[in-house]
């Protein structure tokens, strides 16, 4: 299976999920829990990982990326030069490892601002550098 990158339209992701299924498409999504505070009380609610981005599997080649970017809640496949291209289906099951049953990510709050970290893999692997912060909307 490949796994690609989508953008969703804003507060549109669970719609996005629920038509691409209803394709025949593979749909990860994972979740944060968030606390807020609505009219004096705190609530715990769960949130996407990437706001206004989703994962898409699909097993079909070639992908109808026009049924795809036609789909409700879908803005946009994201591209690489205006190429469609998979993502590592590495970092897809890292992700999903960490995830529980319900695609929630546990133990994010391992890494916090400050923390000394090793990238492993990729351009920057063997890096050390510190976190400097870790913003919902730039992650």
């Amino acid at each position: 299976m490949n796994w690609y990158l989508l953008q969703t339209k804003p507060s549109s992701h669970i719609k996005a999920c629920e038509n691409l299924k209803r394709q025949g498409f593979q749909v990860f999504l994972p979740l944060v829990i968030k606390t807020t505070k609505k009219n004096s009380k705190f609530l715990d609610i769960k949130t996407p990982l990437f706001p206004g981005y989703l994962f898409m599997g699909a097993f079909i080649n070639p992908v109808p990326w026009k049924s795809i970017n036609g789909t409700r809640g879908i803005s946009k496949a994201v591209t690489l030069d205006g190429v469609y291209r998979s993502i590592n289906t590495h970092i897809i099951e890292g992700l999903q490892s960490r995830c529980n049953e319900d695609g929630i990510i546990q133990h994010l709050d391992d890494i916090a601002s400050g923390d000394r970290v090793k990238i492993e893999r990729g351009p920057f692997a063997n890096f050390i550098c510190t976190v400097d912060q870790i913003k919902d909307d730039q992650r």
